[in-house]
């Protein structure tokens, strides 16, 4: 409840701009993995593939995307870069410059048309839990009746809006960031002081310190979330991960508090995971709340069936089938192909060739390819695991695909999923079964059998230019090894 993910703002526009945010650094490590959330609420897919990893090489790291729309992401907390929040507007460049003093505090210097709010959401005491909880708790303590802290928040929000309004009127930053920024501060101030509230009206140790009784608690929270309400149209097309918290806190408030509101019962809300009292939400919210829940495995096959006959026309049927048939891994058959990223794992399709040289070149055409022979029975595939995501980036950097191929025999595919989760191997995966094995003998001039761990290397013509690589436990003597036979 403290703490959540930012997401993307959409708004539709029928043309999309390139936004490019650099981070900076100074002396860090190459190969740093960098994970950004960016939820992209109307395009129903990102309910599904709402983040994405970057890397840091030589102090630098790069997030490029197209966008139609002004929005929000969230750089999670990594070893290269505290967590920092983001607006930004299409065709737009933002500098991040991150650097550390001798007590290892992070310091984050923003460059870029709306710098000036960029900095303020990423350091000001109202979007920010423990620095607000510091202000609000001691008013809580002392307040004499609920409205004085209702009083307290809804002043807090008054003198920050007119902040956002003067960076806007001074041509700090534009319209299209305004807007979004009122949506965000509401959406923060609200999820920070419900959570506030909570952690001392639910404690009672804390809540004996309070001159309160529990009942106008209650009605405390039910009046902050009416004043601030995430039913409200102008969030329609909001939405973060503190929205989804805010719409279900209410919900709770609402049903805790014995109010006879209006419900939209349509069955929807029957698995032990989630509450009856969601039906007070209203059913387009209903709609995008049960996507959010069961992308993130709240919810079962059997809800799935009900949200279909609900709403047999939603936008989000697509992808959650797909999200569906991702998670039944041990309907894979062999020759399936897919990608890993982000610990989700997405599947493309079958392959239809047993050739190892008739796969490279007809699914990775113009393309360079590290592959990776591994197999469930591989103790020494399982070590070099360990190095995979440094490969990964150092592969993601020079735009060469990482291709695992599982040579294990068939019966053993229901291990193929889970061992490529739980080593976060982090490329392109095709379970080729040990079929495959005359294909690789025949191409490598090894008719006795192939040994593994072993690792190829195809330059972007699909041909063979390294049979047998370095381990990916070399390190730069690997890297360097793939660069010069590139060349």
């Amino acid at each position: 409840m403290k703490y959540f993910l930012i997401t993307f703002f959409c708004l539709q526009i029928s043309y999309s701009q390139n936004v490019s945010i650099q981070l900076k650094f100074q002396n860090v490590t190459d190969s740093i993995p960098i994970v950004v959330s960016k939820s992209i609420n109307d395009n129903a897919a990102y309910f599904l593939y709402h983040s994405d990893t970057i890397y840091t090489k030589n102090n630098r790291a790069e997030l490029k995307f197209d966008a139609s729309n002004p929005g929000f992401l969230y750089f999670v907390f990594s070893k290269a870069n505290p967590g920092i929040n983001i607006l930004y507007e299409p065709n737009e460049t933002i500098v991040l410059n991150v650097s550390k003093d001798e007590n290892n505090k992070y310091f984050v210097h923003y460059e870029g048309r709306n710098s000036s709010i960029l900095l303020a959401i990423n350091v000001d005491t109202i979007y920010k839990y423990q620095k607000f909880a510091q202000k609000l708790r001691p008013i809580i303590f002392n307040a004499n009746k609920g409205a004085d802290i209702l009083n307290f928040i809804k002043k807090e929000h008054k003198l920050e809006s007119e902040r956002l309004k003067a960076f806007f009127e001074n041509g700090e930053i534009s319209k299209d960031i305004y807007e979004i920024s009122k949506l965000y501060l509401e959406t923060t101030l609200v999820n920070n002081s419900k959570s506030i509230i909570e952690d001392v009206f639910r404690i009672e140790e804390e809540f004996t310190k309070t001159k309160l009784p529990k009942s106008e608690f209650l009605d405390l929270l039910n009046n902050l979330m009416t004043e601030f309400n995430p039913f409200d149209d102008k969030f329609k097309n909001f939405t973060t991960y503190a929205f989804f918290d805010n719409v279900q806190s209410f919900t709770r408030f609402m049903d805790e508090s014995g109010f006879e509101e209006k419900r939209y019962d349509r069955g929807l809300w029957k698995n032990k995971n989630v509450r009856d009292y969601y039906n007070f939400i209203p059913l387009h919210l209903q709609e995008k709340l049960f996507a959010h829940l069961f992308s993130n495995d709240r919810l079962d096959e059997s809800d799935f069936t009900q949200f279909k006959k609900v709403f047999p026309n939603s936008r989000y049927t697509t992808y959650l089938e797909k999200y569906l048939k991702n998670k039944k891994f041990s309907d894979y058959k062999p020759y399936a192909f897919g990608y890993f990223i982000n610990g989700k794992f997405e599947y493309n399709k079958q392959v239809n060739s047993v050739d190892i040289t008739s796969i490279i070149k007809n699914n990775f055409s113009g393309k360079a390819v590290f592959v990776d022979l591994w197999a469930s029975y591989c103790a020494p595939c399982f070590q070099e695991f360990s190095h995979s995501q440094k490969l990964f980036a150092f592969l993601k950097t020079n735009n060469i695909e990482m291709l695992y191929l599982a040579i294990d025999k068939d019966k053993e595919i229901t291990k193929w999923l889970p061992n490529i989760k739980n080593n976060y191997l982090e490329g392109n995966h095709i379970f080729t079964s040990d079929k495959i094995q005359e294909s690789l003998q025949k191409l490598l001039n090894e008719p006795d059998g192939v040994y593994i761990p072993r690792y190829l290397l195809f330059n972007s013509k699909g041909e063979l230019v390294l049979p047998s690589t370095k381990k990916p436990s070399e390190g730069q003597a690997l890297y360097d090894e793939i660069l010069n036979a590139l060349k």
